[in-house]
C-alpha cells in the first residue's frame, strides 16, 4: 500500500472514531440533562430558572461539540503524528465527560445538594480547555513533531474571560442560582456563544 493510500486510510479511520465517539458522548450529556429537566417540569412547570440553566447547557454543549469535532477532523491535525491526534482526543473526552455531569445539574433542584454545582463544573470545563490549549504551545516548544500550524489562542482567551466573568458574578450576587444570578450567567454564556461561533469562527464554519 502506498504512503498516500495509507495516509488516506488512517485519516478515514480517525474521522470514523472521532464522529462516533464525540457524538455518543454529547448524546449522553443531553440524556443526563433530560431527566432533571423533566422532573422540574413535572414539579414546577416551566420556570425561568429551568429555562436559563437549560439554555446555558445547550449553548455550551453546542459550541464545544462543534469546535471539538471540527478540530479532530481538521487537515492540520490529521497531518500530524497519530500520538498528537490521540492526545487531543484525550482532552476532548475529558471535556465531554464534564459536559455529561453538567447535563445532570441543569436544574436548580439538582444543584441544591451538589458539592460541585453547575457553575463549578462550567468553570472547570473552561479551565480544562484553557489548559489544553496552553499545553499545545508548551509541547510544541519541547517535542519534535508537536509543532502546530496554529494554536487556538482565541478559544483560550474567550474561556478565560468567561471564567473571569463568572468569578465576578459570584462575588456580586448572594446566590448564583437565583433568577438574577442565572439571568446574568445566561447573558455571559450567550455572549460567549456569539463570540465563539460568529467572531472567533476558528474553523471558518460560517
Amino acid at each position: 500500500m502506498s504512503s498516500t493510500a495509507e495516509d488516506r486510510r488512517r485519516r478515514e479511520q480517525r474521522n470514523v472514531i472521532t464522529s462516533l465517539f464525540v457524538a455518543v458522548l454529547i448524546g449522553l450529556a443531553f440524556q443526563e440533562m433530560v431527566g432533571p429537566v423533566r422532573e422540574s417540569l413535572h414539579a414546577s412547570g416551566i420556570t425561568l430558572s429551568t429555562f436559563l440553566l437549560f439554555l446555558i447547557f445547550f449553548l455550551t454543549s453546542v459550541r464545544f461539540f462543534i469546535g471539538n469535532q471540527l478540530h479532530l477532523i481538521s487537515e492540520a491535525l490529521l497531518e500530524m503524528k497519530g500520538i498528537v491526534w490521540f492526545y487531543d482526543l484525550f482532552w476532548i473526552i475529558l471535556q465531554s465527560m464534564i459536559l455529561i455531569f453538567l447535563g445532570g445539574l441543569s436544574t436548580v433542584q439538582a444543584n441544591s445538594d451538589a458539592q460541585i454545582g453547575f457553575v463549578g463544573l462550567l468553570m472547570a470545563l473552561c479551565a480544562v480547555d484553557v489548559a489544553w490549549i496552553g499545553s499545545q504551545w508548551v509541547l510544541g516548544k519541547g517535542l519534535d513533531g508537536w509543532q502546530r500550524r496554529r494554536i487556538p489562542w482565541a478559544w483560550a482567551i474567550l474561556n478565560t474571560l468567561l471564567i473571569a466573568g463568572i468569578v465576578i458574578l459570584l462575588l456580586c450576587v448572594d446566590d448564583v442560582y437565583s433568577v438574577v444570578g442565572l439571568v446574568w450567567l445566561g447573558l455571559l454564556n450567550v455572549a460567549a456563544f456569539a463570540v465563539d461561533i460568529l467572531l472567533v469562527n476558528h474553523h471558518k464554519l460560517i
